[in-house]
């Protein structure tokens, strides 16, 4: 088979899957609305403490805008598609597996939720068992197409290419994410020692925690945000032709409960510390500039003719067009190597 019908046809795959993360999540978010009307919905998004079981919570906002962005880049074709949707597959997976042990360890005799009503426990987890399978599939589709690119990826770079991010996108996304990392660090470390290890590990599986059936505790979400951020600080670090997405994933994820909890914090609705505040704004304006960078980048870095003046993608006879790759294989991103 022509490796650029293949590559296509893995992309429109990678494309359906997060789109359908998507609808998954969008969903319980227009469930909330429904329920509880927008300014309702609103206040379980800014402050977390509403009367009853939610559905979701801010962080819900971020993801669905991930799962979006990374689908409909996919779908488009845009450089950096891959970075995304390696985002949208680590954070979903990261995001909804806890749901899948509230919905097993649920009982009558024994709520995970306790007495709070609301939004169908049932229903909810069941639907993020359904998103942590399609994140499992669309990791396995990431990875094979990121087989298939390395023998065009070979081809590119003997033809002079092989592009990466440049220097000062990937450092400033780097830096943001190591200064990140030690606030989520440092912020469960502190945890642990003013409530101790065990404490800290009920809290990490959200048992009476949660208002919010796909919410997560605190402490878990510092703990996967440490792990992503992780692994962008290395793309970012080696300069791989997927940090400018997965970056760009990130913030994405990140910029709208950063944004919610500093609304409640202006409106006097919560009370936040110092470190609080810091964190938030750190999370939302160290996301938008890295957001606007890599904007920056994509428009200095488009060439013409990637696609055909009637929009179609050239015909390639061995490997892939520069259009149709995802960007998970070296040499597929499109940025300059600067």
């Amino acid at each position: 088979m022509n490796p650029a019908v293949s590559i296509h046809r893995v992309r429109v795959a990678l494309a359906v899957c997060s789109l359908a993360l998507f609808v998954q999540t969008a969903s319980w978010l227009l469930y909330d609305i429904a329920a509880r009307g927008l300014p309702g919905a609103w206040s379980v998004w800014t402050t977390g403490d509403a009367p009853g079981l939610a559905a979701t919570t801010s962080l819900d906002l971020g993801l669905a805008a991930l799962q979006l962005a990374a689908g409909l880049a996919a779908l488009h074709r845009t450089r950096g598609a891959g970075g995304l949707l390696l985002a949208s597959c680590a954070a979903t997976l990261g995001f909804r597996l806890p749901a899948v042990w509230y919905v097993l360890l649920d009982s009558p005799s024994d709520p995970w939720f306790g007495t709070l009503e609301g939004a169908s426990v049932k229903a909810v987890g069941g639907t993020a068992v359904l998103a942590v399978v399609l994140a499992v599939v669309l990791g396995a589709l990431l990875f094979l197409a990121r087989r298939m690119e390395y023998e065009a990826a070979a081809a590119e770079a003997t033809a002079g290419g092989g592009t990466r991010p440049v220097k000062v996108t990937a450092t400033a996304s780097g830096l943001l994410l190591a200064v990140l990392n030690v606030f989520y660090i440092g912020r469960n470390a502190v945890t642990a020692f003013q409530v101790g290890p065990g404490t800290l590990g009920d809290l990490l599986v959200g048992k009476g925690t949660g208002r919010a059936v796909l919410g997560v505790s605190a402490p878990y979400q510092w703990a996967c945000l440490t792990v992503l951020c992780g692994a962008g600080m290395l793309f970012a670090a080696r300069r791989r032709p997927l940090a400018s997405g997965f970056s760009v994933g990130l913030a994405l994820f990140m910029m709208p409960s950063a944004f919610t909890e500093l609304w409640a914090y202006a409106a006097g609705a919560v009370a936040q510390t110092l470190v609080d505040t810091s964190q938030d704004l750190l999370e939302l304006v160290g996301s938008a500039a890295v957001v606007a960078l890599v904007a920056g980048d994509l428009r200095r870095d488009r060439r013409p003719g990637v696609l055909a003046a009637d929009g179609a993608v050239p015909s390639v006879p061995s490997v892939p067009s520069a259009a149709d790759r995802i960007g998970v294989a070296p040499g597929h991103d499109g940025s300059r190597d600067g």
